[in-house]
C-alpha cells in the first residue's frame, strides 16, 4: 500500500521493482497481494490496458484510521482496564485542542448513555 500511495497509480511491476530493491520478493507473491487488496476496496484495479494499473482505493488517513478504531475495540473489548490506564497514561502527553475534543467526545457519550 505504500508503495502505491506514494506512486498514486502503479503496475504490479512498478511495486515488484520498489520492494525487490530493498529486499528479495517474488513477483508472483506482489501480484497475489495486490489482487487480495483490490478484491478488499484497499486498491483500485484498472484493466483497460494489457498491464493492470492500480491505485490507492482508501487514503492513508483512512486506512489508519480503520486499523486504530479496529485495534482499539478489540483490546477495549477484551482488557479494558489495562486499556484505559495506557490510554490515560498517554492522554497527558498530546496537546490542549485535542484534550478538549477528548472530554467533548466523554460528554456526548455520557449524554446519549443518560
Amino acid at each position: 500500500m505504500d508503495v502505491v500511495w506514494e506512486l498514486e497509480d502503479a503496475t504490479v511491476r512498478d511495486v515488484h521493482e520498489q520492494l525487490a530493491a530493498a529486499r528479495a520478493i517474488a513477483y508472483t507473491t506482489v501480484m497475489t497481494t495486490m489482487s487480495r487488496l483490490a478484491r478488499k476496496g484497499l486498491l483500485v484495479r484498472d484493466t483497460a490496458d494489457l498491464a493492470h494499473r492500480y491505485r490507492p482505493g482508501i487514503t492513508r488517513d483512512e486506512y489508519a484510521h480503520g486499523a486504530v478504531g479496529d485495534v482499539l475495540s478489540w483490546v477495549l473489548e477484551r482488557y479494558p482496564e489495562p486499556a484505559i490506564a495506557y490510554l490515560a497514561d498517554v492522554v497527558g502527553d498530546i496537546d490542549d485542542v485535542t484534550l478538549d475534543e477528548l472530554r467533548r467526545a466523554v460528554a456526548r457519550r455520557r449524554q446519549l448513555e443518560s
